[in-house]
């Protein structure tokens, strides 16, 4: 008869306890959060309840690659193909072309490879015809109402990612060619992945980065130490996004905190953080999108010009040598073919209509030049954040 050691018995039993608590512990947090409260209780079960999300270990014992982590290339020349682990060899052979650039695409709280809004960020760079995109879809780790967990698996998502980054790296990937761009909670997983490379990670945008259960000062979280340049685009700082200077160089878009044209709408913090993904997508298009500097963090009125003088460029095409703190302000809403002289994407425009109904019927099917993607709506805000309401 075999027998168990009463202190490996205890052992398995504290680490259990451990983890249970911390769960507990961060759903109950959740809960008392402003932000994400209806994250986590909208569209849920009566019975609902922390144990239905998906919750890695957050350590070493965690599986790479993480069978919920894909990772698809895209180019415009061929539709997405998944980087399969088991034939690492090919991840570089077919589609993908040497002479681009690369950029990472990290979606936030309940995104995915083809779900809104990172499918426009997608669509720009490949439009753009200049970059090979590496299109991560982390969904079943992040999935509403599972915010908890989300934050909880970051650190496990980066560090399979950390390892397909540097396959990547000795398949040839230049990494001084190679940007990271992450919105929401993919704006951390970005940063947290620097903590498993053995080499610096050249550039970082971090769109909007997460504020909602991100603690200050955590190494697991977006700063301007994860790469050689760091780049932060503010829209909804102190809300779902997070607030103060995290970069190298931070923008504060509109005053950084609520955008002109979602002040309106019902779920303006929301429409605010995400249309962060607009305004990048606008900077892949234009590079001329011209900040000022400005004060330390994200102002507001009167103090938004309060260092008149230098300017930079915001986006794609910062330079990475700028430093500091810059303010970009236009009131219409970004990568919207309405203002923009008829470049962008329909999808980033915001509908004059109100209602549901209305929206349904006059939605406006998106034509995808490219291909490439599945998505047909509009991402207006009345019907397509509703829909996609808890997006983070």
């Amino acid at each position: 008869e075999m027998r168990v050691p009463v202190v490996s018995i205890v052992l398995v039993a504290s680490f259990l306890t451990s983890r249970v608590c911390t769960h507990v512990i961060a759903w109950r947090e959740a809960r008392r959060e402003g932000p994400i409260r209806d994250a986590i209780e909208s569209g849920a079960a009566a019975e609902y309840n922390r144990y239905d999300c998906i919750w890695r270990r957050g350590n070493d014992r965690d599986v790479c690659p993480d069978p919920d982590v894909h990772v698809y290339l895209y180019t415009p020349d061929q539709p997405r193909r998944l980087l399969d682990p088991l034939e690492q060899s090919d991840w570089l052979r077919r589609d993908y072309e040497p002479t681009r650039d690369n950029v990472i695409l990290i979606h936030g709280y309940a995104g995915g490879d083809d779900i809104l809004p990172m499918t426009i960020l997608r669509d720009t760079y490949l439009k753009n015809g200049n970059y090979n995109v590496f299109l991560v879809d982390w969904g079943a780790l992040c999935a509403r109402p599972c915010y908890p967990a989300a934050v909880a698996n970051l650190r496990p998502v980066a560090r399979c990612l950390a390892g397909t980054l540097t396959t990547l790296r000795n398949l040839g990937l230049p990494i001084a060619r190679t940007t990271c761009v992450g919105h929401s909670l993919g704006a951390h997983i970005c940063g947290i992945m620097a903590n498993y490379l053995l080499f610096r990670i050249h550039r970082i945008i971090g769109l909007d980065p997460a504020r909602p259960l991100l603690r200050p000062g955590l190494v697991n979280r977006l700063d301007s130490g994860d790469a050689d340049f760091v780049e932060v685009i503010h829209t909804n700082a102190g809300y779902y996004g997070e607030i103060g200077r995290i970069g190298h160089v931070d923008f504060c878009v509109n005053g950084g905190k609520v955008q002109p044209f979602c002040e309106d709408r019902e779920m303006y913090q929301l429409c605010s953080h995400v249309w962060a993904v607009c305004f990048m997508a606008q900077s892949v298009d234009d590079a001329n999108l011209i900040a000022e500097s400005c004060s330390r963090r994200c102002p507001s009125g009167p103090r938004i010009a309060a260092r008149a003088g230098e300017y930079t460029t915001m986006g794609q095409y910062t330079p990475s040598d700028a430093r500091g703190s810059f303010c970009f302000t236009h009131s219409d809403p970004p990568y919207c073919p309405k203002y923009w002289n008829g470049h962008g994407d329909e999808r980033c425009c915001i509908p004059e209509i109100t209602t549901n109904e209305e929206i349904e019927e006059n939605s406006v099917k998106y034509d995808n030049s490219t291909k490439h993607s599945k998505s047909t709506r509009r991402l207006n805000f009345e019907l397509d954040l509703t829909r996609l309401r808890h997006v983070n």
